[in-house]
């Protein structure tokens, strides 16, 4: 699934409305316009439109959404500096790094650690977060504890959310992500 373009929001909301009917787990209930805005004055942020849209028109988390975790809601989702650029545009397994530790974990803290939102905690040292500052903004990432990387080549939160409602537990974030040999140079 593709990252979507603004004017496609409208019917893949609708169409996610629709397969949200079907599920046995129960999203949370949906914020309103005050209550985004409150978020987002909080914490000096703009939420991308998607994610705006999905949580005033589909609901606020969800209290079953992979095996064992859950869609996190705005308000308990963790916030990494939210304000500041996530400065990624590719994925970087730190885990193959071969700089110095201290060089690392300052490029980690300075790139990665900010401008995003939690969604949901996988376990295991895997969880997936919304862009929300930077080059990607709008993007779901997958954080692992060995690196980062987006989700199915550029997944947008809307097709983030509806390939797991089309495949569940099952759904594989992966399948459609080429790397590039120059990521490997």
């Amino acid at each position: 699934m593709p990252v979507y373009e603004p004017k496609e929001y409208e019917k893949v909301i609708r169409r996610i409305q629709e397969k949200v009917k079907t599920l046995p787990a129960k999203m949370g209930e949906c914020l309103s316009e005050e209550a985004i805005a409150a978020f987002e004055e909080c914490h000096k942020i703009k939420l991308p439109q998607a994610y705006r849209m999905f949580l005033k028109e589909v609901g606020n988390g969800c209290e079953h959404m992979f095996e064992g975790c859950r869609l996190n809601d705005l308000e308990s989702s963790p916030c990494q500096e939210p304000a500041e650029p996530f400065l990624l545009d590719r994925f970087w397994l730190w885990e193959d790094d071969d700089r110095e530790e201290e060089l690392i974990e300052a490029d980690m803290e300075n790139k990665v650690y900010r401008g995003n939102i939690e969604l949901a905690d996988k376990g295991c040292g895997m969880s997936y977060h919304l862009i929300i500052t930077g080059k990607c903004r709008g993007e779901v990432w997958n954080f692992a504890d060995v690196g980062v990387q987006p989700c199915c080549e550029r997944q947008d939160f809307l097709g983030w959310f509806e390939l797991w409602l089309d495949e569940g537990d099952e759904a594989d974030y992966f399948k459609d992500y080429v790397y590039d040999e120059a990521d490997f140079e």
